[in-house]
């Protein structure tokens, strides 16, 4: 039993690293959170929920992620590149209290044209199979085996081409960046779209797998993501995937001792854990900002 509900926490960490490797990259590049990344992933799912009642079949999937790609860029350029403007303290805060105004007007928004209501999302692998001797959904095997995809291929991307070096760069420090002929903004709005492609396709996943979305679903992946990265190390996108797993595996364990109710209670007390006996998290990287 408790191997088992192991084995189902890893699976569903592949959600949760999704958003705690897009949470880690707009930070690690830009110094700030993108507080509405999480709910440019229900966009995507509530989407392809419309898309597919409009009769636009498994077209409506690409669509939904080219959409919120576009989204996410649109994000950048009206509730975070303003703030870049300004030094020190006022360059963080503004662009993270108009991303979280941002994914105010998107949660509510959501509400208002579909309802507050769960939506069933229109294609569902809600059935479980059986290795052995035991049984897995069937979206959350997926969930892991796309995520592990896109983020090895995220990892080769960053850490082994050009432009990856360019991402790096700018990381590390913009202005010297800049003064060696790369550009920043090019950077940052790629960093974006990357971001929201993963946000895009957390949701559809999330969607696939649990068989609903509701306007507020982003919330709780928010909290689950924020933690992962700061657990596993801010900055760090390895750290990130880390912290998702023992965040998942967490929940699980924690689920089957203890309850339901035990689910969310458990990750904040790793979080406190984590932060009281290295404040760096368990992959630190060193700050070049």
């Amino acid at each position: 039993m408790l191997l088992q509900q192991i084995i189902s926490g890893f699976l569903a960490s592949g959600i949760y690293a999704l958003f705690a490797v897009g949470f880690t990259m707009i930070f690690g590049i830009m110094g700030v959170l993108n507080m509405a990344h999480a709910d440019i992933a229900i966009v995507a799912a509530f989407a392809v929920v419309a898309l597919a009642a409009s009769g636009y079949g498994g077209l409506s999937i690409v669509l939904a992620l080219v959409g919120v790609i576009l989204l996410s860029i649109l994000l950048e350029r009206v509730a975070m590149r303003p703030g870049r403007r300004f030094h020190g303290d006022a360059g963080v805060e503004m662009p993270l209290i108009a991303t979280i105004g941002a994914g105010m007007i998107i949660q509510n928004s959501m509400a208002l044209i579909f309802g507050n209501k769960a939506q069933l999302f229109p294609y569902q692998l809600r059935e479980f199979v059986w290795i052995g001797d035991f049984f897995f959904s069937k979206g959350l095997i997926l969930s892991v085996v796309v995520s592990a995809v896109l983020l090895v291929v995220l990892e080769i991307f960053v850490e082994r081409t050009s432009f990856g070096r360019q991402i790096r760069a700018v990381a590390t420090n913009a202005n010297a960046a800049r003064i060696m002929g790369i550009d920043p903004n090019l950077v940052i709005v790629t960093t974006v779209a990357i971001t929201g492609f993963l946000a895009g396709v957390a949701g559809v996943l999330v969607g696939l797998t649990y068989g609903f979305v509701t306007p507020y679903t982003g919330v709780t992946y928010a909290i689950k993501g924020l933690v992962a990265m700061i657990v596993g190390g801010v900055g760090s996108l390895r750290g990130a995937v880390f912290g998702s797993v023992l965040i998942g595996v967490t929940e699980a364990v924690a689920v089957t001792y203890f309850g339901s109710q035990a689910r969310d209670v458990s990750v904040f007390l790793i979080l406190i854990l984590v932060l009281a006996m290295k404040p760096s998290g368990l992959i630190a990287v060193p700050q070049g900002r």
